[in-house]
């Protein structure tokens, strides 16, 4: 199995993360569709009613190795009432019933936002990232969305940024932010050093 921490910073003694944000956006006439299809069937299955529990097994299998943890600092009841708001929507791809990733679009102050969007260490690589990225715009723009946020940093896979901007997305702005690293805070998760 790869390591999953190996592109990661070791932790600090104060327990804290620096990390650079890049904020991108796409408008329909910047999208490329470029995302071939994948030398594997994927399906993607809109996940009409997730639970909290679905929700953060997803989370976990797919953002673990990045370091994402903003979503388990809100409880089940608050991650379900975010789960359950009718602007949001998950999106969850599968090989042969495998997890192989998810995209998760939400509304923000008009604009389309895509949340989260990710694939487990066993599909990186297999041409299916920007295929399932193409899928997760074309499904925002049908919604009527003019515009599609997103936003990146640097504990993100190393080409995830280069992805987002060939398949159209611009960057719009960088912020400097420092996080409480989750490999402190849930140190029986997030495992350092790797076994």
């Amino acid at each position: 199995m790869r390591d999953l921490f190996a592109h990661q910073p070791a932790p600090r003694p104060d327990g804290k993360l620096d990390i650079t944000i890049t904020h991108l956006v796409m408008t329909p006439s910047d999208w490329t569709r470029r995302g071939l299809p994948p030398d594997i069937a994927v399906t993607i299955t809109r996940e009409a009613a997730p639970t909290a529990g679905f929700y953060r097994t997803l989370y976990r299998d797919v953002g673990l190795a990045w370091l994402w943890y903003e979503r388990n600092l809100l409880s089940d009841q608050a991650l379900q009432a975010l789960l359950d708001r009718p602007d949001h929507e998950l999106h969850v791809a599968r090989h042969d019933g495998k997890l192989v990733g998810y995209f998760e679009l939400g509304a923000e102050q008009g604009d389309g936002e895509l949340v989260f969007f990710g694939l487990t260490l066993d599909y990186i690589g297999r041409r299916i990232g920007p295929w399932l990225l193409d899928r997760a715009v074309e499904r925002a723009f049908a919604l009527g969305w003019t515009r599609i946020l997103l936003n990146t940093n640097t504990l993100d896979h190393p080409k995830a940024l280069q992805t987002y901007r060939k398949a159209g997305f611009r960057i719009v702005r960088r912020d400097e932010k420092t996080l409480e690293d989750p490999r402190v805070r849930w140190p029986e998760v997030y495992r350092w050093p790797p076994a």
